[in-house]
């Protein structure tokens, strides 16, 4: 397995058990596990991945108009963006995350990994 891709399964397994603990730590983790999907995703299909977080976004937008994975994968778009901006907010107490902010970030992360995996496992 992709080493990125086994880094986001734990850090994905590790945010669900503090979901009911500590949503914010959850949501702080289950964001390290979109990115580290992702990362695999970009090292798959580009041979790199971004310096910064925040670059994740226009490496998916790249992805997309060069055709190296389907038009619907426009659909996480949002998806990784909202999480990526809110990241921060997560890790340092910038904001309230409840348990029902981090269970949608559960269920977004998820989809977006199963669709990581769909390119990366094969």
């Amino acid at each position: 397995m992709n080493k990125h891709l086994e880094d986001s399964e734990t850090w994905f397994k590790t945010a669900s058990s503090v979901v009911d603990e500590n949503p914010r730590v959850a949501c702080a983790q289950f964001s390290h596990a979109m990115i580290k999907a992702l990362d695999a995703l970009f090292e798959e299909k580009l041979g790199e991945t971004p310096g910064r977080h925040d670059k994740a976004t226009d490496f998916f937008k790249k992805l997309l108009n060069e055709n190296l994975i389907k038009g619907e994968e426009s659909k996480y778009r949002n998806s990784i963006q909202e999480i990526l901006q809110k990241k921060s907010s997560a890790e340092y107490h910038g904001e309230y995350f409840s348990k029902s902010d981090a269970l949608k970030w559960k269920k977004k992360v998820n989809r977006i990994m199963n669709m990581v995996r769909d390119y990366v496992e094969k």
